[in-house]
C-alpha cells in the first residue's frame, strides 16, 4: 500500500500538465497556474479522499472546475467593484450626512446581531458574500424555493430589528452626541 506521499506524487506526475491544460483554458495565464497548484494543494490535504485508479483524473477535474469558478466569480466580483469605483466621484458627504449614515450602518449592524444565527448567515451570504439563490441554496441543503422565502423572512426580520433598534433613545443618542441636541 502506497503512503500518501508515494500517492499524491504519482498523481502530480500523471496528471498535473492536463490539469494545467484546462485551467489555463479558463481563465488568465498566472490565475491558470495558480489554479492548477490550488487543485494539487486540495489533493495533498485530501489524499484519503481521492478514489484510487482512473477515477482520481475525474476527481481531479471535478475539483479544478469548483476552483477554475471560485476565480471566475472573484474575478467577476473585481470587475463590478472597478465598474462602481469608476463612476464618477459622488460630492463629498457633509458632515451630518456622514454622522446619519454611520448611525443607519450601525442601527444595521446591530440589528443584524440580534437575528437568529441562521438568518444572520443567509443574509451575508445574499448581501455581503452576493452569492445566487442556488450557490446558497447549495450551501445550505436546500432548494431555491426554500432559500427566496427564508430570504424574503430574514429581510422582514431584519427591517423590523432595524426599526426597533432605531426607536431606541440609546441608538438615535449615538448619533446625535456627535452633532446635536443630546435628547
Amino acid at each position: 500500500m502506497p503512503t500518501g506521499k508515494e500517492r499524491f506524487d504519482r498523481l502530480y506526475d500523471r496528471y498535473f500538465q492536463e490539469v494545467l491544460a484546462y485551467c489555463l483554458r479558463r481563465v488568465a495565464t498566472a490565475d491558470g497556474y495558480a489554479a492548477a497548484n490550488e487543485v494539487f494543494e486540495i489533493a495533498w490535504r485530501r489524499i484519503s479522499d481521492v478514489p484510487e485508479g482512473d477515477v482520481a483524473r475525474a476527481w481531479l477535474f471535478t475539483v479544478a472546475r469548483r476552483v477554475v469558478y471560485r476565480y471566475w466569480r472573484g474575478a467577476s466580483r473585481f470587475r463590478r467593484l472597478i465598474g462602481r469605483a469608476s463612476v464618477v466621484d459622488p460630492p463629498p458627504l457633509l458632515p451630518e450626512e456622514v454622522v446619519v449614515r454611520r448611525v443607519e450602518l450601525d442601527g444595521v449592524l446591530e440589528a443584524l446581531a440580534r437575528l437568529n444565527p441562521g438568518d444572520r448567515e443567509l443574509l451575508q451570504l445574499a448581501a455581503w458574500e452576493e452569492l445566487p439563490h442556488a450557490e446558497i441554496a447549495e450551501s445550505l441543503g436546500c432548494s431555491v424555493a426554500a432559500v427566496d422565502q427564508r430570504l424574503h423572512r430574514a429581510k422582514g426580520k431584519l427591517a423590523a430589528e432595524y426599526d426597533r433598534v432605531m426607536e431606541h433613545p440609546k441608538a438615535r443618542a449615538r448619533g446625535v452626541a456627535a452633532g446635536g441636541d443630546g435628547s
